[in-house]
């Protein structure tokens, strides 16, 4: 799932929790209700297409894991058509990551904008000022599709403007470590609750010959959307929450160790070998087939990963008594994830009904797992399992939330910049120092808070 999409509801936060994909299986997979807008797509398509003939609406969508095929194959597809019987939908993949940034991109310069799209802070500056990516307000507001939202406020970006329709269950997503009870037990090891813990729990792993952790390291995906977040957060949550809001910089001591964890990790062989060049699919692999004992992920995995009875999760320990997991804890989301609208498009109320349309069966795909959604379904969800339920008790009191700094406070340079600077981190090859040098040159040069 891509990154951004700014945080500003930084206030709502009822709880993640997103889901068993065994509910995946019930009655709602392949029959999930429509929208119930106040106009039906069929009838927006109808009045406006005239002449009977179909019109052709263009979609590139995120698909990056298994959440996503799942939306696609057993929600999307399977309704579209009900939804939309005078429009004929193409739905073009767009991956995730630099992958869909790039993409979109091409798209915006080539003058071959989609009509709906995914999108996401990465590229929505470019897009903004290429004037390509549609206010969605005024259309929202009038079929009383914004209505339906709990915090509607959460989706406007910071001009006041609502560009990006989502199911709100972005903001229920937090990196956790997940690992293998069974392989913890066999190295000897226990849940560690510190940094230095940590660290020795790796050790103890290697020593029976398992990989202590896995995650994706191409492109500088985990240093990126979270891992430099966390080695900051974990020692001085404030000064995490500074940099966040720009009130800081990476001349900060607490900014700068946070680097300089990430660099302990990798020499303390935390990460298999090659971690920099390793992609987001065969990183699940890893630890799913139990070459390594370790996961460091988002929660949006937790409904696959809790198939596995063997799989538990703990929050990142803590490297400093500033920090406490029950206190203390990333956010996913910003305003600008979600599907748009291209101003380009030919059918902007058939555009907007598709983006609408698109927005809810997200919403009942993760609420049919037991995650909690901001946009209302209409749809009874089930019981959580019991992990879901062990991550919602400790996510949802939590006081303070911190938004992620991929989403909320990065222009397109600058994050990539984090991404392909991370990479070299991650190999070893890199020093810490230099990565806080070379980032607070990009970082002085951000411009996400001149919009």
């Amino acid at each position: 799932m891509r990154k951004k999409e700014k945080a500003v509801g930084m206030a709502i936060l009822a709880a993640l929790t997103v889901m068993s994909l065994s509910a995946c299986g019930s009655k709602n997979d392949n029959n999930p209700s429509s929208p119930g807008n106040s106009a039906s797509a069929s009838e927006q398509s109808s009045n406006s297409s005239g002449s009977g003939e179909k019109i052709k609406l263009r979609v590139v969508t995120i698909t990056t894991d298994e959440n996503r095929n799942h939306i696609m194959e057993q929600y999307i597809k399977p309704n579209v058509t009900k939804e939309f019987p005078n429009v004929d939908v193409e739905f073009e993949p767009g991956g995730g990551g630099d992958d869909m940034a790039n993409k979109m991109k091409t798209f915006n310069s080539s003058g071959d904008m989609p009509d709906v799209f995914w999108d996401d802070a990465g590229y929505f500056t470019p897009l903004k000022s290429a004037d390509s990516i549609m206010d969605l307000t005024p259309y929202i507001t009038k079929d009383g599709f914004l209505d339906k939202y709990d915090v509607p406020d959460a989706l406007k970006h910071v001009d006041g403007k609502i560009y990006s329709l989502s199911s709100g269950s972005d903001t229920y997503f937090t990196p956790v470590i997940f690992y293998h009870k069974d392989m913890f037990e066999q190295a000897g090891v226990q849940v560690p609750k510190t940094f230095d813990e940590l660290l020795k729990a790796a050790d103890q792993l290697k020593s029976k010959g398992m990989v202590p952790a896995t995650t994706q390291g191409k492109g500088g995906w985990g240093p990126q959307l979270y891992l430099l977040q966390q080695m900051i957060q974990i020692g001085d949550p404030q000064a995490m929450q500074d940099l966040v809001a720009n009130k800081t910089d990476f001349n900060n001591p607490a900014v700068k160790e946070g680097a300089a964890r990430i660099a302990q990790l990798v020499k303390a062989g935390f990460f298999p070998d090659g971690i920099a060049n390793l992609d987001y699919g065969p990183a699940m692999e890893m630890f799913t087939s139990k070459k390594a004992a370790m996961l460091l992920m988002f929660t949006w995995e937790l409904p696959n990963l809790a198939k596995d009875d063997t799989v538990d999760f703990f929050p990142f320990p803590g490297a400093s008594d500033k920090y406490d997991s029950s206190k203390f804890v990333q956010y996913w989301g910003s305003p600008l994830n979600g599907y748009a609208v291209s101003t380009k498009t030919k059918h902007p109320d058939e555009a907007v009904k598709l983006a609408e349309f698109l927005a809810m069966m997200d919403a009942k795909y993760f609420e049919s797992t037991g995650g909690q959604v901001s946009l209302k379904t209409g749809d009874t969800a089930p019981e959580p399992g019991p992990l879901m339920k062990k991550f919602i008790d400790w996510y949802n009191p939590i006081p303070t939330k911190i938004p992620s700094l991929a989403l909320n406070a990065l222009d397109s340079k600058t994050s990539a910049e984090l991404g392909s600077n991370g990479a070299n981190l991650l190999t070893g090859e890199y020093s810490a120092d230099q990565f806080n040098a070379d980032m607070q040159k990009t970082w002085s040069e951000n411009t996400w808070f001149k919009q």
